[in-house]
């Protein structure tokens, strides 16, 4: 076991010669360590972790050339979309709007917490027909501008609507409402002024 550890330490150091690196892409771990952490993968290597079935470990790496990392947006898994999702910025143009429209609802969670996403995706996220979707807007966008902030604390899932209250201060005509509703007067109360 700490042979596997040092390995991918090792993996994760600079200045390595390729030949090293691609001697280390034979250990499992030291293979994540080089698919995740090099910023100085060649086509080549780059190729043979693929090869290797690393392609998640390496979609997640944000020092993948874009024209690559563009290319993970159409894999058929979706832990490998997932892991491109967090990071990718929008390289070439429109490959966070595809992400957007991907199928499956985490590869859209994952978008919802990229620091990249501009503010009209995330209002597009956060309108999203998945629940776990919306709770990632949520999670991410503390800032996010008073419509939006009303659509998630009047929301038709309890879930988001109490995570909302948690997440927002509610404006104050929303208030009354959120402290009738059973799924956010716990959250609610804590902004409301108390009254003699």
């Amino acid at each position: 076991m700490e042979l596997d550890a040092e390995l991918s330490a090792l993996a994760a150091q600079e200045d390595l010669p390729a030949d090293l690196v691609r001697r280390l892409l034979q250990r499992p771990g030291a293979r994540r360590s080089v698919a995740l952490m090099r910023q100085d993968l060649t086509d080549e290597l780059i190729a043979e972790i693929i090869d290797l079935g690393s392609v998640r470990t390496l979609a997640a790496n944000s020092s993948v050339p874009s024209r690559i990392r563009a290319r993970f947006v159409e894999h058929p898994e979706p832990a490998v979309r997932c892991a491109v999702a967090a990071s990718v910025r929008d390289e070439p143009l429109g490959l966070l709007a595809r992400l957007a429209a991907d199928p499956d609802p985490s590869v859209r969670s994952f978008l919802a917490m990229n620091e990249h996403l501009p503010a009209e995706l995330l209002a597009l996220l956060a309108a999203d027909s998945e629940a776990s979707v919306r709770s990632s807007v949520i999670q991410r966008w503390r800032d996010a501008p008073d419509d939006v902030r009303r659509m998630l604390l009047t929301d038709a899932d309890p879930g988001i609507r109490s995570g909302s209250v948690r997440a927002f201060v509610p404006p104050a005509d929303l208030l009354p409402g959120l402290l009738a509703d059973p799924a956010t007067r716990a959250a609610a109360v804590a902004h409301a002024v108390p009254t003699l």
